[in-house]
């Protein structure tokens, strides 16, 4: 047990000084019991005394998480007898957006519906009424089940599905048929006990940047709940049929219902990336290289500003991993601390993943080929979404926007709209709107499907969705 602690405690350690995370907390579990779980936080400041810092029954906000847990409840309706996963969504809710989609199409974000909702950044500045979803109009940016295409829209829907056949709100429906009966005790919709804050971490700089906790209303649904790494941990040794609850886990979802699930039904298209991962009905199933072996592992992952998590479960042998974070560009992702539960003598990786520390290779690059579009001299150059950095690089009649060292990447193309830009390949933007926002002349924010990228992170000149920090950067 010592030596448990000892490798797990240290990846956590580890991993949280190279992502410069304020607070981070995991959990692993097997066999249905949860084996270790501990927290560690930076160390103290001057308004942080020592021992302020969370415990592993702190909760923090899992962002898409939720989803997996919203489509437990989904397939319910389904066990019930109430839907079936063929049904057009509007034959039980009437004024869905994609109304002719169904059920399982929903599930599987191949419904054709965009990312967002309309409006400004959501996740930061509020969600929407579902009057205000419906009345939106949004588009569709595919024909139902032709292609993959993350949407938290899908998931409002989803969630009204819920809530219009229970009679009740889809959180009080996973309280009384989800979390109650599989022990999970410190998950809700609001934090159950002590939680942490969430911030924004400088990239380069040791400053913070409050991040804001507004209500997400209809959208709800697509990532709002707070939980701990223990009641992940719970919950995805249950998905993946590897707890020990018996009849009363049976009673939540049956096994097969279960592994219908966890089974692909979609592919996961990122540019520039092999085919490793895929969708079920609501849980991401990846292809994992663990200690040089192909391991096929379930759960989700989840990000809203300040926050962070991934869980995941080895499908075969039942190993379950949760992570979860206090910064708006992460601690990268739990494969490290699965590899190191499921083999202790092989050690995780030192490195943590990437994080808000990631380095600059390649910033810049972006304006050295604007002139070769028109009106992306503007555009090109360094932006921030959060204080993520990516670059956006005029090429051969394209924006292209990425990551400067992961993350989300799409390639646009000019718009029927003057001043537009629509994703043309694979990716979270695909099919997405990207438009510059001007003050006095000038570009000082990318609108990048809703979401707003600055020129450096949170920039005090650009209309920044939920506010800035009135303190603006400090220190923790």
């Amino acid at each position: 047990m010592n030596e448990l602690r000892d490798v797990l405690t240290g990846w956590l350690e580890r991993t949280r000084a190279a992502g410069r995370v304020p607070a981070l907390s995991a959990a692993v579990g097997r066999g249905g019991e949860v084996l270790w779980a501990d927290a560690v936080a930076a160390p103290a400041s001057a308004g942080r005394a020592p021992g302020d810092g969370p415990t592993p029954d702190h909760a923090f906000r899992i962002g898409s998480v939720t989803k997996t847990m919203l489509a437990v409840a989904v397939l319910r309706l389904v066990e019930d007898g109430e839907i079936t996963l063929h049904d057009a969504v509007g034959a039980h809710v009437p004024d869905a957006p994609a109304a002719d989609a169904t059920v399982a199409e929903l599930l599987s974000h191949s419904a054709g519906l965009p990312a967002e909702p309309a409006g400004p950044w959501w996740e930061r500045a509020g969600g929407s009424t579902w009057g205000q979803i419906v009345a939106s109009g949004l588009p569709r940016l595919a024909a139902p089940g032709t292609r993959y295409h993350y949407s938290n829209v899908g998931y409002a829907v989803l969630g009204r599905l819920v809530e219009d056949v229970r009679g009740r709100a889809w959180d009080e429906v996973l309280r009384d048929e989800v979390w109650t009966p599989l022990g999970m005790t410190s998950t809700g919709r609001v934090p159950v006990g002590p939680h942490v804050t969430g911030y924004a971490v400088h990239p380069h700089a040791d400053l913070v940047h409050a991040e804001p906790v507004p209500a997400y209303l209809a959208m709800g649904p697509a990532g709002e709940l707070w939980s701990t790494p223990s009641d992940l941990v719970r919950f995805g040794m249950w998905l993946a049929c590897h707890d020990t609850l018996g009849a009363a886990g049976d009673a939540v979802l049956p096994v097969a219902a279960r592994r219908l699930m966890t089974t692909p039904r979609v592919v996961v298209d990122e540019p520039g990336t092999a085919w490793t991962g895929a969708y079920g009905l609501g849980v991401r199933v990846r292809k994992d290289v663990l200690d040089g072996e192909l391991v096929r592992t379930v759960g989700h992952s989840g990000s809203v500003p300040g926050f962070t998590a991934d869980l995941r479960v080895d499908l075969a042998t039942g190993h379950a991993v949760a992570v979860v974070g206090s910064s708006t560009a992460g601690f990268g992702d739990g494969t490290g601390l699965l590899a190191a539960w499921r083999g202790l003598g092989s050690r995780a990786s030192d490195d943590g993943g990437a994080g808000a520390g990631a380095g600059r290779a390649g910033a810049g690059a972006g304006r050295a080929a604007a002139a070769s579009v028109p009106g992306a001299a503007a555009l090109a150059g360094d932006w921030y979404w959060g204080p993520v950095p990516y670059t956006l690089t005029a090429v051969g009649g394209r924006l292209a926007l990425a990551g400067v060292s992961s993350g989300r990447g799409t390639e646009f193309e000019p718009g029927a709209e003057p001043g537009t830009w629509v994703g043309v390949t694979a990716g979270y933007w695909q099919g997405e709107t990207l438009r510059g926002v001007e003050r006095e002349g000038r570009v000082v924010a990318l609108d990048v499907g809703t979401f707003c990228l600055t020129r450096t992170p949170y920039a005090a000149d650009a209309d920044l969705p939920g506010g800035h920090d009135e303190a603006g950067w400090h220190a923790l």
